[in-house]
This record gives structure tokens, C-alpha cells and sequence, in this order.
């Protein structure tokens, strides 16, 4: 790929972006792109080469890692209590200190639908509750 043509899909992102977050900022039901390509003709697999900054790498991270994990026992969109497990001891630093029964709380904390199955959704509000821990583990850090 020339340079020229690494340009021009980073410039289509934003307004990519923008499309799909519109719903969310004004207060409507969100959408979702299609499974294979975007409206801009850009594959998803390749999205991630798109973003720059580390703010959009570590986004892409994050639903990448989700997927990885989803989908090897049931729906291909949740993640099951075995799903979750794995993907907490493989990916966070935190997982090899959880216990089972750390486990069994968290999914019941996590599984607001009562389903057996964490959802995209349910997953992240799980980062972003790990994400203000970080938050204030760093704020105690400054004092």
C-alpha cells in the first residue's frame, strides 16, 4: 500500500467514527457496522491498521480482545464464564491472583441481563470500572 493510500482511509475514519457515534451522542439506539466491510468500503480486519493514536490502538485492544475470547462455547457475540475466566488470566495481570469464587462474583456482578453470558456491553462496563480503579490507584500515586 503507497502512502497516499494509507492517507486517504485515515481520513475516512473520522467521519467512520463520527457515523457509528452519532446515535450515542444524541441519545438514539447505537448501530453497527456491517460484519465484513464498513460503509466507506474499508474491511474490518484492516481497521485497526488505520488508527494512529494510542488512544484508538488501545480501543481496538480492547474490542479485539473481547472477540478473541467470544464465541468458543455458544454465541459468537458473549462471553461465557469460561470465556471470561480466560480472558482475565491470559490478558489482565490481576487474573492470576483471582480466585473461583472471585470468578463466580464478578460474572454475577457483570451479568446484568441474568443470561450466563457477558455481552459486549457487559464487558464494558467491566473496563471501564478496571479503568477508573486505574484511575484512582494513579491519583493516590500523585499524593
Amino acid at each position: 500500500m503507497n502512502a497516499q493510500a494509507g492517507w486517504g482511509r485515515e481520513k475516512i475514519l473520522a467521519p467512520y467514527l463520527l457515523h457509528h457515534l452519532s446515535p450515542l451522542l444524541l441519545g438514539r439506539s447505537s448501530c453497527h457496522p456491517s460484519a465484513s466491510r464498513t460503509p466507506f468500503n474499508i474491511p474490518q480486519a484492516e481497521l485497526h491498521t488505520i488508527m494512529e493514536t494510542p488512544l484508538e490502538k488501545a480501543l481496538t485492544t480492547m474490542v479485539t480482545t473481547f472477540h478473541k475470547y467470544s464465541g468458543r462455547e455458544g454465541s459468537k457475540l458473549t462471553l461465557s464464564r469460561r470465556e471470561l475466566k480466560e480472558l482475565i488470566k491470559k490478558e489482565l495481570c490481576l487474573g492470576e491472583k483471582m480466585q473461583e469464587s472471585s470468578i463466580d462474583d464478578l460474572m454475577k456482578s457483570l451479568d446484568k441481563n441474568s443470561d450466563q453470558e457477558i455481552d459486549f456491553k457487559e464487558y464494558a462496563v467491566f473496563l471501564t470500572t478496571l479503568c477508573m480503579a486505574y484511575n484512582d490507584f494513579f491519583l493516590e500515586d500523585r499524593k
